[in-house]
């Protein structure tokens, strides 16, 4: 498979997914780029976030009443809910309060120490189908999918987590579709017409028609999206 990388994550912005819905994380770094930093992140996900509540966390970062009102605007302009803001300034509560934003409370860390997903940590959950995806369809969802049929082209997968074909996968797929890097898609035949995993994203060549003998695993490795043999003691 071609690799084909066209963005990176940004580590001014961050949106993770749980249970309760969205963590919008906003870093350090001028104002302006963190906005349109947002803004692209939103656009790649249009779909998968959309009418997701969200929780802007803003660390010791101090930000006034219009800044996060402009945050607020952008978030709804893509259909998100503000839910709470999670800040450790007096400043920044104080305008959330002035624009009726409730302060959140802490929020756990969902990463083990090295930056790498442990195990039970979010997305925690999955969602198991035993039916064939069929062009103009959509299966959407916050955690780990697992389908046990082909996913037909036109046929489209966005998950929160990793995506598990167990059959064809000639459609398109989105996994770690809120920012997950260490996301994985695995299938018996893997020959999407579209791949996604994180904020990278490649396609199979139309050159290509061969027919994998083995099932296999696509992974983001050295900042580009890689097709292995698929075998469980090395995943």
């Amino acid at each position: 498979m071609e690799e084909k990388t066209i963005t990176r994550t940004t580590r001014s912005v961050s949106i993770k997914g749980t249970k309760e819905g969205l963590i919008v994380t906003l870093g350090d770094g001028d104002w302006r780029d963190i906005l349109g930093a947002l803004a692209e992140h939103l656009e790649q996900r249009t779909a998968f976030f959309d009418g997701a509540g969200a929780i802007i966390s803003t660390g010791s970062r101090e930000l006034n009443s219009e800044a996060l009102r402009e945050v607020q605007h952008l978030l709804s302009a893509n259909n998100i809910e503000v839910l709470g803001v999670k800040t450790s300034t007096a400043q920044t509560a104080a305008a959330a309060a002035s624009l009726d934003i409730p302060r959140a409370p802490e929020l756990e860390d969902t990463r083990a120490p090295d930056g790498e997903r442990a195990i039970g940590q979010e997305p925690e959950e999955g969602l198991f189908l035993k039916r064939t995806v069929r062009s103009g369809q959509t299966v959407q969802y916050n955690g780990h999918v697992t389908i046990l049929g082909d996913v037909n082209p036109g046929g489209q997968v966005v998950a929160g987590g990793d995506v598990v074909i167990w059959g064809r996968l000639r459609g398109i797929v989105h996994a770690g579709a809120t920012g997950d890097e260490h996301a994985t898609v695995c299938a018996l035949l893997l020959a999407p017409t579209q791949l996604r995993i994180g904020t990278h994203i490649a396609r199979s060549p139309e050159e290509d028609a061969r027919e994998p003998d083995v099932p296999e695993i696509a992974k983001v490795q050295d900042n580009g999206i890689v097709v292995v043999p698929w075998s469980i003691s090395k995943t």
